[in-house]
Parts: C-alpha cells; sequence; structure tokens
C-alpha cells in the first residue's frame, strides 16, 4: 500500500510542477507578444532631452589649436556691457543683481552679505579701494571680477559701493 500511495504523490506533484510550468511559460509568451519598443521618433523632445543630457560639460582646449579656438568662441560671443544709469554713470545695483547676489545674498563660502557687521567690518579694514583689489583680483573662492571678466573697474567699484548702503 505505501509504494501505491507514493506513486500516486509523485505523479499529482508532477502533473502540479507541470501544470505551473505550463502556465509559466504561457504568462511569458503573452508578455514578449505584448511588448513593445519605444519609438524614438515619436517624442522629439525626449531624444533632444536625451542628448542633452549626455552631452559634455566642457571641452579642453590646448596647444595652439586651442587657443585659436578660445579666440574665435570669445569673438562670436556679445559681451555685455554693465548697465548705467541716467549721466553715463555705472548702475552699482544691476551689477551687484547680474554678478554678485548669487554668492553674496546667501553668504555663500564667507562672502559677507551686503549692509552685514561682517562687510562693514572687511570696509572698515580694508576699505573700498581694498575691497576693490580683493573683488578685480579675486579672493579665496571668490574668482575675479566676480567670474564676470567684461566688468570694468568702474563697475565693480559700484556694486561694492551699493552693497555698502
Amino acid at each position: 500500500m505505501p509504494q501505491t500511495d507514493d506513486r500516486t504523490f509523485i505523479r499529482r506533484f508532477s502533473g502540479i510542477i507541470i501544470g505551473l510550468m505550463t502556465v509559466t511559460a504561457a504568462i511569458i509568451v503573452l508578455a514578449v507578444s505584448l511588448r513593445s519598443t519605444p519609438n524614438p521618433d515619436a517624442n522629439p523632445s525626449q531624444q533632444r532631452f536625451a542628448e542633452e543630457r549626455i552631452a559634455p560639460v566642457a571641452g579642453v582646449h590646448a596647444g595652439a589649436s586651442g587657443q585659436a579656438e578660445l579666440a574665435a568662441a570669445a569673438a562670436a560671443q556679445p559681451v555685455q556691457a554693465p548697465a548705467t544709469a541716467t549721466g553715463g554713470t555705472v548702475d552699482g545695483k544691476q551689477v551687484y543683481e547680474s554678478a554678485c547676489i548669487a554668492c553674496h545674498a546667501a553668504g555663500v563660502a564667507g562672502a559677507p552679505m551686503p549692509g552685514s557687521e561682517e562687510f562693514k567690518k572687511r570696509m572698515a579694514e580694508k576699505g573700498i579701494d581694498g575691497l576693490l583689489h580683493s573683488a578685480i583680483n579675486g579672493l579665496n573662492v571668490m574668482p575675479p571680477r566676480g567670474g564676470r571678466p567684461d566688468l570694468s573697474d568702474d563697475a565693480i567699484r559700484a556694486a561694492i559701493e551699493f552693497m555698502q548702503q
């Protein structure tokens, strides 16, 4: 008797396993037949976004050919003149808002915020000429001319005077 029960169990168990494998194979075949590959031409903005994500961040310009490329790129970009107020003077507020506000408004990397005690302390220690020298040549993490090489000394002085208020 026990042998018959074992054979019956093995037949039923084998039948269940084969049935489950058949159902699994049917699901796989159904999933493969329903799967569709995305068409990159269907949505051009997705293609553009993908190209922007994989575009190089910067290029390497070395040697004489690199200097020629940089000169050509600089000539192709229009230089923004600092905004002038009435009477031909440079508007310090506009210079501050275009170049300085990103770091000085939030105090990034120790940049003194306009009108703060730290700014007043630096103004008292260095004077406007010392601050102008630091702004023109760069100091710590601040790049020369605040990262805007097109700014004149007068524009930078106007921005410092604006920040002093």
